[in-house]
């Protein structure tokens, strides 16, 4: 809808209701507004920016491990010297379902000092029962484990991975896949566990995972690193182990529980396709990562990206289409954030999820350059975030808030609104509840400000003086909110 000049009358009956509205609060507070400057408007956004530009994260392919490796068979043991890359899965079902394939004391393939493909495995083995040529490439039945100066290529092919025999990739060294395909394989027997039960990949910390140009199918079931492709600091590693690395690109992942789950991590993922994942398609914890030019489509049961802990992460560009809860959600997460040019629509909760926030100048959030919008909750909805910057964003088509950030208590802020598209919204387009310091300006307003208020919260009572002085005048403003019962200050 085209912006609609706003009349002096229109501009004194929201000044009627915002005044009104803020007599009745059982609480009044105290206002203050302020003209900012243009440069010194630029200069601050130009400071925000730099800070998220610095987030500057570069994964190198790791070259494989020289030589071929050698191959034995080990048992597998839940609790004694050397068995923790075994040991989170004790209670998963992996050994239960271990139990119904071999006949004996639970085995793993064991890989060991140096590098080796598929083939050259089959030979090593000579065993159908572990690993025999299947379809258009191979089918493994035993789990195997990439010892921490070993390698696994699988270029060119195919493997799958059959869930019957509890079957798992488990990565301490390097595991590389090339122009393939790693899938799970049911076959005709019911499982031997309680519950679902698929193959999984999980990569310990210290190790290097690479998937180029390559699918990743029906992997993954909801339990603790067996959701997919997962990656992890053990308990029983050093808190020093350097970071697994993750190079995701130009692949595609479809129906797995999680697609990616990373903690501990360095992780670049771009040009990828994730559709169909039950819970997250990229779930990020105390990692480094890198998200763009990605594709989420379809998420059962939660988001399509979740970024938690002390993380860092530049989100660009991605398209994320059909979340169940939110597309990008953001929980107690600590470092600096960027999330720009991604296309969100179509989440049944909100379109970006802010919870538990405290971003700061060094580590700033920032949101730009993005477009949301159909979403059946809030477009942007945060609650108890201490600072966030949204710029140039287009955001609307909600029966909820475009923008919706309330706090229990207030807290510093500032709140940044600056070059946005803001409409259509079923409520309000802004609500702000408990954020000491908001800075308004060069924002479009897409609502109609005779059927509806544009701003509510603690932006109600001053919604007039925002309008006539960021719509009309062209002005930036800054509303400092503090305690309560003395008269506001006008501009």
């Amino acid at each position: 809808m085209a912006k609609r000049p706003l009349s002096l009358c229109s501009l004194a009956l929201l000044l009627c209701v915002g005044t009104t509205q803020a007599a009745s609060q059982s609480l009044p507070i105290q206002q203050s507004l302020s003209v900012i400057s243009q440069p010194e408007h630029q200069a601050q956004l130009h400071q925000l920016q730099q800070s998220a530009q610095a987030l500057q994260l570069h994964v190198k392919e790791r070259p494989r491990p020289a030589g071929r490796a050698s191959v034995s068979l080990q048992p597998m043991f839940s609790s004694q010297s050397g068995s923790w890359p075994f040991e989170p899965f004790v209670n998963n079902g992996l050994f239960r379902a271990i139990a119904g394939y071999q006949a004996h004391h639970p085995q793993a393939v064991i890989l060991r000092g140096g590098s080796i493909t598929l083939a050259q495995l089959q030979q090593s083995l000579n065993d159908p029962r572990i690993l025999k040529p299947y379809k258009d490439g191979y089918l493994l039945s035993y789990p195997l484990m990439i010892g921490s100066d070993a390698g696994l290529i699988v270029e060119g092919t195919s493997l799958y991975l059959y869930s019957y025999s509890g079957t798992a990739l488990i990565n301490q060294g390097w595991l590389g896949l090339n122009q393939s395909r790693l899938e799970s394989v049911a076959g005709d027997k019911p499982g031997n566990t309680e519950r679902a039960w698929r193959p999984f990949v999980v990569a310990w910390a210290g190790s290097h995972t690479q998937v180029i140009g390559s699918t990743l199918e029906r992997l993954g079931y909801n339990a603790n690193l067996s959701r997919g492709l997962s990656t992890a600091l053990s308990s029983q590693q050093a808190a020093g182990t350097a970071q697994a690395t993750l190079i995701v690109r130009n692949s595609h992942f479809n129906n797995l529980s999680s697609a990616v789950e990373l903690q501990h991590t360095l992780a670049q993922i771009n040009d990828s396709r994730f559709e169909q994942s039950q819970q997250y398609a990229v779930d990020v914890r105390d990692s480094q990562v890198n998200l763009l030019d990605n594709q989420v489509r379809g998420i059962d049961n939660n988001s399509g990206i979740r970024l938690r802990g002390h993380t860092e992460a530049r989100v660009e560009r991605n398209l994320i289409l059909g979340a169940h809860k939110a597309a990008i959600e953001v929980s107690d997460q600590r470092g600096t954030l960027l999330l720009r040019a991604n296309l969100i629509g179509d989440s049944r909760g909100n379109g970006v999820q802010l919870r538990n926030l405290a971003p700061s100048a060094q580590a700033p959030l920032l949101i730009e350059d993005n477009l949301i919008g159909n979403s059946q909750g809030s477009a942007v909805d945060g609650s108890e975030v201490s600072g966030v910057a949204l710029i140039n964003n287009r955001i609307g088509n909600t029966p909820e808030y475009a923008i919706s950030l309330r706090n229990a208590a207030p807290l510093a802020g500032p709140m940044i609104l600056s070059g946005n598209t803001l409409g259509k919204a079923g409520k309000a387009v802004v609500r702000v509840e408990g954020m000491q310091q908001v800075v308004l300006g060069g924002n479009r307003f897409e609502g109609k400000p005779l059927l509806q208020n544009l701003m509510i919260g603690d932006l109600l009572s001053v919604q007039g003086q925002l309008l006539e002085a960021t719509q009309r005048q062209g002005t930036v403003v800054r509303i400092n909110t503090v305690g309560a019962g003395l008269p506001r200050d006008a501009i």
